[in-house]
C-alpha cells in the first residue's frame, strides 16, 4: 500500500513542477536539466546520512557524473538525450535503491516515488522536444 501511496505523491509532485517548467523562458529546459542534477544528489546525501560507506558513495558519484553528463548534453543539444536521462534514472532507482547497495540507507519508498516522478517529467520533456535538437541562442556581449 505504501507503495501504491508513494508513485501517487510522485505524479502529484510532477504535476506542478511540470506545469510550472511551461512558464520557464526556454520551456523548462533549464529547469528539467538541473533538476534531473538534483534528483541523483539527493541519493548522494541518502548515502552520506545513512551511513553508507565508501563504495556507495563512489557508485553515488559516479551515478551523479553519468547524469550530471546526460543533464549537460541534454540541455545543451538534444531533448532526446535528457528525456533518456530522466527515464534511466527510472533505472537507478530501481536497481540499487530498492534490493541493491543502495536500499541499506535510501528510505523503502522514495525510489518508488521518484521513479513516478522521473516518468513524468522524461516524458514531459521528450513531448516539449519533441525529437528536435536544442539550440542554445548565442549570448549577446
Amino acid at each position: 500500500m505504501i507503495t501504491v501511496i508513494a508513485l501517487i505523491v510522485g505524479i502529484v509532485l510532477a504535476t506542478p513542477f511540470l506545469l510550472w517548467t511551461r512558464s520557464q523562458p526556454d520551456a523548462g529546459r533549464r529547469v528539467y536539466a538541473v533538476g534531473l542534477g538534483v534528483t541523483v544528489l539527493i541519493y548522494v546525501v541518502f548515502a552520506l546520512i545513512g551511513g553508507g560507506g565508501g563504495r556507495s558513495l563512489a557508485l553515488e558519484g559516479g551515478g551523479a557524473l553519468v547524469y550530471g553528463a546526460a543533464a549537460w548534453i541534454g540541455f545543451r543539444r538534444s531533448a532526446a538525450v535528457l528525456a533518456l536521462g530522466w527515464a534511466m534514472h527510472v533505472v537507478w532507482d530501481v536497481a540499487l535503491h530498492l534490493q541493491g547497495a543502495g536500499a541499506a540507507y535510501t528510505p523503502f519508498w522514495y525510489p518508488w516515488g521518484c521513479g513516478s516522478f522521473d516518468l513524468m517529467v522524461g516524458g514531459a520533456v521528450l513531448v516539449s522536444g519533441a525529437g528536435r535538437k536544442w539550440r542554445l541562442a548565442p549570448q549577446a556581449e
